[in-house]
């Protein structure tokens, strides 16, 4: 019976153990992505792409022009980038690719992405050009700096890149970003000091597809601040166990340093202090009993731009 038993037992862990049919391998496709779109800038144009999460090594770009152009599965890769090659896209995240296929003809576009194991993704979004002349490129690029802002002016182009007129114009794209309507940008941005550069393509078109004229020539300037805080206002004087007490309302500048009183017994003869005070307070302990004193104030700012004086105050000291 034991004997029996054992068997049993031996062909239960048998069939337990038995080891089935091995999975075939896991097969991974890289995926795709849905934010396609081109740009045309002068007679060519940008596909603006970026890349889906995971391993990529190798992008394919499909293009097909013609009447009725369409993308199928059978479709030929117009170009094969390997992911080193990625030229990026006005500094940001994502890719551009370049296409001058002329402008005399409709043409679609898509993208399918392969990993190192040579698999492809399904096809992105497609997008397809509607091609037009655009304007030129805005000239004579000029600039005004203010002391919150630096305005720039251009002059609208007056034909296509074709020649023909008027120009197809529905506003202009400043620094590749910045959309504006009018021949004009203000840069609420900027940095004293700094290298500021700007460059203008007018917009035939601003929906998609973006139709955009080549770059006008790139104006680069380094603005000087030479813009003066307020004047100090609202000063009061008055004597305090026999010193002048000298208060006076806060700049708001951002870029302040600080304040520089004039003092003296005669108001066309009034001494600077030899520093900047650094808050809106003063106390004048070097008074004489019996004279009068005249205090008025400036601001300076980081740079050294001083204001204009305050109007004098007065005080008799008893």
């Amino acid at each position: 019976m034991k004997s029996l038993t054992l068997c049993l037992s031996c062909l239960l862990l048998a069939s337990c153990a038995k080891v089935g049919d091995p999975l075939p391998p896991l097969v991974r496709h890289p995926e795709t992505v849905t934010n396609l779109k081109v740009v045309q800038v002068g007679d060519h144009f940008q596909i603006v792409f970026s890349l889906p999460p995971g391993e990529i090594e190798r992008v394919e770009i499909y293009r097909q022009c013609g009447i009725n152009p369409s993308l199928t599965e059978e479709a030929e890769a117009t170009a094969r980038l390997q992911r080193n090659q990625l030229s990026p896209y006005h500094e940001g995240t994502q890719f551009v690719f370049e296409d001058s296929p002329g402008l005399d003809q409709t043409c679609v576009y898509g993208l399918r992405f392969a990993n190192s194991q040579n698999r492809r993704s399904p096809f992105s979004n497609f997008v397809q050009t509607r091609p037009v002349p655009s304007a030129r490129p805005p000239t004579a690029l000029r600039y005004q700096v203010q002391q919150d802002k630096i305005v720039v002016n251009w002059d609208p182009p007056t034909e296509n890149v074709d020649g023909s007129q008027p120009p197809q114009i529905v506003g202009y794209l400043v620094n590749s970003k910045h959309r504006v309507s009018t021949a004009e940008y203000s840069d609420l941005e900027f940095r004293f000091g700094e290298v500021q550069s700007y460059r203008v393509q007018t917009m035939s078109r601003d929906s998609d597809p973006l139709i955009l004229s080549p770059f006008s020539h790139t104006l680069r300037i380094i603005p000087k601040d030479t813009f003066p805080p307020a004047t100090p206002h609202n000063i009061t004087a008055f004597v305090l166990e026999g010193r002048v007490q000298i208060f006076w309302d806060e700049n708001k500048e951002a870029d302040l340093e600080g304040y520089f009183l004039y003092s003296g017994t005669d108001t066309n003869d009034l001494q600077r202090s030899s520093s900047s005070i650094t808050i809106n307070r003063y106390v004048d302990e070097s008074v004489i009993p019996g004279q009068s004193y005249y205090y008025r104030l400036s601001a300076v700012d980081q740079v050294g731009n001083e204001s204009s004086k305050s109007e004098p105050v007065s005080v008799t000291v008893r």
